[in-house]
């Protein structure tokens, strides 16, 4: 009953809805999860130092500073790969999270090593990842070290920025994609992962660099909202637009597993770059599209609360770089929200996520590798990487530690 009228009602009446079956929930189910067995605490105390040993370890086992681990092999080896890929940033931004967690001077030099070897892809303009890129490294090294020369890092990452606006198109309102598995006659690409490069003009445009950059953002996230978003609160992966009239030409999906799916990855992108969209404006209806994506999200998760490949594919794989993302994507999203009710049922849908990441089978543990995180799954419909370590999944788990630390530091 609840999810027809979630369906048919406003914004608005949806909330209120939503507010009471919360609190009904909470009423009749006091314990939380994560209370159950080891404390959260605990689990993310053992993860962290974990964690942290890995990744100096990782150092030693990737060598060169201008190769990048990617994805990991069925034996929990790194694969690596130049500058060039969409995921070179996630590496050098998880030693920048490890000096954040650890005030370990390694981590620091280290991650000024990989960050300095990104500087180049600032004018690589055939790709819409510059956001994953620039973000995860400059914009972590410009948060966390002191000691830099902050206007080479802010520079940088300037002119990243503006190498990504020349992808914007003024009569779609949005920026394109770099590829398509499945090109239409005159279309113009965008995938929903792009939310996630859109921070970059966001930061941008408060940082010296046009203020113009804003509105293509915010253009952007609008547009998503629009075309993307099912009545459910399911996302298409893929929208294809026509060049000239700016007309949708179709939707579906290029990583999922069918067009009328929900690919658990993409959708997880969406949240966080909502949730972003919402730091940056304060627009309401950005944070209300988190909401309604995050609602999906936790609706269809299983007991372990770690996310399907994709939530509608008989294929039974797990992607833990969904779950890494929206848990880091809810510890912030709980700050934008007012009502006491939503924001501790959203606090303890993201550490039940939390509580599971942080042990087997998807944490690693004491094994013999330096991925943190087991059972991710890049691209199942070409069998490309799946089952097997991300390096975005170990960047999204350490920022969801860090932020969990932060929250419970403050409360």
């Amino acid at each position: 009953m609840l999810e027809k009228l979630f369906i048919n009602c406003t914004s608005k009446c949806y909330r209120a809805i939503f507010t009471f079956a919360v609190i009904m929930v909470a009423t009749f189910n006091p314990l939380p999860y994560t209370l159950a067995g080891e404390p959260l605490d605990s689990l993310v105390d053992k993860a962290a130092r974990i964690s942290l040993e890995h990744l100096a370890a990782s150092v030693n086992e990737v060598s060169d500073t201008t190769l990048f681990p990617t994805y990991g092999t069925k034996d929990l080896k790194w694969q690596l790969k130049p500058a060039e890929d969409w995921t070179a940033g996630f590496y050098p931004g998880c030693l920048w999270y490890a000096y954040e967690l650890s005030n370990d001077q390694r981590f620091e030099h280290w991650a000024r090593q990989w960050t300095s070897s990104l500087e180049e892809e600032k004018n690589n303009s055939g790709t819409h990842d510059l956001g994953f890129k620039f973000m995860c490294s400059y914009g972590n090294g410009l948060k966390l070290d002191v000691k830099l020369e902050k206007s080479d890092y802010k520079n940088i990452i300037l002119a990243a920025a503006n190498t990504l606006a020349e992808r914007y198109d003024s009569k779609l309102k949005c920026l394109s994609s770099n590829w398509d598995m499945k090109p239409e006659k005159n279309s113009c690409p965008v995938i929903i992962d792009v939310m996630m490069n859109l921070e970059l003009l966001f930061w941008a445009s408060e940082n010296d660099g046009p203020a113009y950059f804003s509105d293509y953002a915010r253009n952007h996230a609008i547009v998503t909202a629009r075309d993307f978003i099912r009545p459910d609160g399911g996302t298409y992966h893929i929208v294809r637009y026509d060049k000239n009239t700016g007309a949708v030409i179709n939707k579906g999906t290029l990583q999922g597993a069918g067009d009328e799916t929900t690919w658990s990855r993409g959708h997880a992108w969406g949240i966080y770059g909502f949730v972003v969209a919402y730091r940056y404006t304060k627009e309401k209806l950005f944070l209300d599209d988190a909401i309604r994506l995050a609602d999906y999200f936790i609706k269809h998760l299983p007991e372990d609360h770690i996310a399907p490949w994709d939530f509608q594919s008989d294929i039974k794989y797990r992607d833990v770089s969904a779950s890494c993302i929206v848990t880091s994507a809810l510890f912030e999203m709980i700050n934008y929200i007012k009502n006491d009710s939503l924001k501790n049922y959203y606090k303890s849908e993201a550490e039940a996520m939390l509580s599971s990441l942080c042990k087997a089978p998807y944490f690693n543990g004491n094994k013999n590798t330096n991925c943190l995180l087991a059972h991710s799954v890049q691209f199942l419909p070409i069998n490309s990487n799946v089952d097997v370590p991300s390096i975005f999944a170990d960047y999204y788990f350490l920022e969801a530690i860090t932020r969990y630390r932060q929250m419970e530091t403050h409360l």
